[in-house]
């Protein structure tokens, strides 16, 4: 029975009611293996029935520990080094340790003296980005140790090492900013005393290295929203058409006040970050900014850490080298033309951005992942595609999506199955990117086809070329798809059953609008739907647009809708199925002029495509 008292209880008193010492109690608590089973039983038993906790303060004084360890960091506000705090503080805890915090504020001069002080409080220290110079950063490593440094290279043995390649992400950016037409750019620079700011300087003078015809341009700021707002003028009287800032906080305060002044980006300017906060995806427009794991660096540093509490030499140092994530705050130069950014390609034509490429990677499973164009517009601006509409999911702007291939689907969605009718299978598959290469007005792509098991089945090479023309433009779409490792049937709804239903190719899925569609087979989608014709026209008399899609090989059947929804294509297994040996090919294709006019009928098409073709080459 517990005893009744208003003070705490005593180990001294856990003495008495076990009848043995109290150095016998102290050694059960703090786990010595060497205790007599008989005592621990007896020390345990007296623990329950007295209702004893340990204090911390005498515990800490018998292991010489005081189970704390201290973090310093140059600006607490800074979302990457909360980050950073969370993976620690998480990962500590569950070896029984706490975490102190100590801001410096980004004064460097008394960043030594919290470091220090900080220490005598803790068992250990984890510095991240310190400013302080390289001499007096070695004596405080020497000085404090156990210590793990985040972010800054220091030469005393036995110290943790974590850093981030800032040199990388910095080159990254500008390879970024340059597929995309910029040839003058401006950085955003951080803290004179940053280490991570000078990496940042150094990939960036690689990068101009390679690109001689690039203007980099660099002006200092700091590491904070403030700064940023502060350097946002001096931005914009550089002249650059894209600047790269030293995070995601500064690019975040030069957005703010560029919206105050009325420079829009990415039209007038592009804008990047580095870090990748939370806050970066929720920017209007969302930022550009190169991805770095923030509480993995956190979880990691507490693992050396935790090798040099225990007396052991510390893991080896990590390198993590950022990723880029592409958002809308980077987008062509003004004065560029053709493909642009490999990152997220777009397809600009004067001072139109007329069409963007995904990569597919955000597509639901369900909806058979797989790169498209998106957002195609008339160089007028009339919108051309749809993704993603609710009475079809799985339609991606211009894609080449194809229900059936060995059992897998690569249309999305629901498919029609023999004795089952329309439903959702499991048997998705993807379009994976492999590699993609931009050529002026020539994207190039490298494509596996991933079947719902994860073996590949085709490997894909595409192409798309574009021309531009007086009142228009027109593209080629070109994809040359090779079986792999097995013999390949390519299979329709209608190939399986459902007649009429022969979608399977590349299909190009309209906005919703009002259309007149016309081919030399009729101008009725009973004429159109099946026949296999040059081409088939779709005028939007209303918008002064018409889009001519067309096959210049032997023409497949045209998969065609426009009385539910409009939306065309080739159809490469009309009402059978199409096979490949193992090792065989197959070459598709689809063409379009789009013409910012509306053509009258059939004979006005005609009249236009041979001059069409001799203009654009297409």
């Amino acid at each position: 029975m517990a005893l009744t008292t208003s003070r705490p209880i005593t180990m001294a008193q856990v003495a008495r009611h076990a009848g043995v010492s109290q150095a016998s109690v102290s050694r059960v608590l703090n786990g010595v293996s060497t205790v007599d089973p008989a005592i621990v039983a007896k020390v345990n038993r007296a623990v329950a029935e007295l209702d004893y906790s340990p204090s911390e303060t005498a515990r800490s004084l018998v292991r010489g520990r005081s189970q704390t360890i201290a973090l310093i960091v140059p600006d607490l506000e800074n979302p990457m080094f909360q980050g950073v705090l969370k993976g620690l503080t998480v990962a500590a805890a569950r070896d029984g340790y706490r975490v102190l915090v100590a801001d410096t504020a980004e004064t460097v001069d008394v960043e030594a003296d919290v470091a220090l002080e900080a220490r005598t409080k803790g068992d250990a220290l984890v510095l991240v980005s310190p400013r302080m110079p390289d001499a007096e950063l070695e004596d405080i490593v020497r000085r404090a140790a156990p210590v793990v440094v985040v972010n800054r290279a220091v030469l005393p043995s036995g110290t943790g090492q974590l850093a981030v390649d800032y040199a990388a992400a910095a080159r990254e950016l500008g390879e970024h900013l340059v597929g995309f037409g910029h040839t003058r750019i401006v950085y955003i620079g951080g803290p004179a005393g940053s280490y991570a700011n000078q990496l940042r300087l150094q990939g960036l003078a690689e990068f101009t290295r390679a690109h001689p015809d690039v203007e980099l341009l660099t002006i200092t700021a700091g590491s904070s929203m403030e700064a940023g707002y502060d350097a946002a003028d001096t931005v914009v009287e550089t002249g650059a058409t894209a600047a790269i800032a030293f995070n995601d906080l500064v690019a975040l305060g030069v957005m703010s006040r560029l919206r105050e002044v009325g420079v829009a980006v990415p039209d007038q300017l592009s804008l990047a970050g580095i870090d990748d906060i939370p806050q970066a995806r929720f920017a209007a427009p969302p930022l550009t900014s190169m991805a770095v794991p923030r509480t993995e660096i956190g979880r990691q540093a507490w693992l050396r850490l935790r090798d040099l509490l225990d007396g052991h030499d510390p893991a080896s140092g990590l390198f993590y080298r950022p990723t880029i994530i592409a958002r809308d705050s980077t987008g062509p130069s003004p004065v560029a033309s053709g493909w642009l950014g490999p990152a997220r390609p777009v397809l600009r034509l004067g001072s139109t951005v007329v069409a963007h490429y995904q990569d597919g990677t955000a597509v639901d499973s369900v909806l058979s992942p797989r790169p498209y164009l998106d957002a195609v517009v008339s160089r007028a601006g009339t919108p051309l595609t749809t993704t993603g509409p609710t009475d079809h999911p799985h339609h991606l702007g211009v894609s080449l999506a194809i229900a059936d291939v060995n059992g897998t689907s690569y249309w999305g969605g629901r498919t029609f199955v023999r004795g089952e009718g329309s439903i959702m299978v499991p048997n998705h598959g993807r379009q994976r990117r492999d590699d993609l290469r931009i050529d002026d007005h020539t994207l190039h792509e490298r494509l596996s086809w991933v079947d719902h098991h994860g073996t590949t089945q085709l490997v894909e090479v595409r192409e798309i070329r574009t021309a531009a023309f007086e009142g228009g433009w027109a593209l080629s779409w070109r994809s040359h798809l090779k079986a792999t490792l097995d013999a390949i049937t390519f299979g329709s709804p209608a190939s399986n059953g459902r007649p009429g239903a022969g979608y399977g190719g590349i299909f190009w899925r309209f906005a919703p609008d009002i259309a007149r569609v016309f081919s030399p087979a009729g101008d009725t989608e009973k004429a159109v739907h099946g026949a296999a014709t040059p081409w088939v026209a779709f005028a939007f008399p209303e918008r002064e647009t018409t889009v001519i899609l067309h096959q210049a090989r032997e023409p497949l059947p045209w998969f065609v809708r426009f009385a539910e929804y409009l939306g065309a294509g080739p159809a490469i297994a009309w009402d059978s199925p199409r096979r490949l040996p193992e090792g065989g090919s197959l070459d598709l294709e689809l063409g379009a002029f789009v013409l910012d006019r509306p053509l009258a009928d059939a004979a006005a098409v005609e009249a236009v495509l041979p001059d069409l073709r001799a203009r654009t080459g297409l």
